[in-house]
């Protein structure tokens, strides 16, 4: 191998960046526990419904670590939840989401935080397309009606 400046500075650059991914990987875990707690603590502040927790990391296929499913009562419980998970996240863990999809009719509202997507249903919209079932071997944690 010919040692020269470039080589040098493409090794420390890829140990970097490894170092880099790795540390951001670990330190993750605990701020996507933050972010969950916080969208959780959001939803059950507004009332939401049938609030379940999906562990997706464990089978190991899917984009995201994490889905945290709800049911609204209308359309304006779905905007009111939405806004309540957007501030409380971003005042919370200074965490915005990377896109929100789904406000103009609000049947079905998505906000992807990036490993954690929350999807914020009408009733009859979520019977019709059954993430849970979809997902089913995922881990699932539920929790009460507040």
């Amino acid at each position: 191998m010919i040692c020269n400046a470039k080589n040098v500075i493409f090794a420390f650059l890829t140990i970097d960046c490894i170092y880099y991914m790795t540390r951001t990987k670990e330190s993750t875990k605990t701020a996507d526990h933050d972010l969950s707690s916080c969208i959780i603590e959001a939803l059950q502040d507004k009332k939401a419904q049938d609030v379940v927790e999906m562990d997706l990391s464990s089978i190991g296929v899917s984009l995201f670590d994490k889905f945290i499913i709800c049911t609204a009562t209308s359309n304006i419980h779905a905007d009111a939840l939405t806004e309540n998970v957007y501030h409380k996240v971003k005042e919370k863990t200074g965490i915005m989401p990377n896109h929100i999809e789904g406000t103009t009719n609000a049947q079905w509202i998505l906000m992807d935080y990036f490993d954690t997507v929350v999807h914020i249903f009408l009733s009859d919209t979520r019977e019709y397309y059954a993430l849970e079932r979809l997902w089913a071997d995922a881990a699932k944690k539920e929790y009460a009606n507040l």
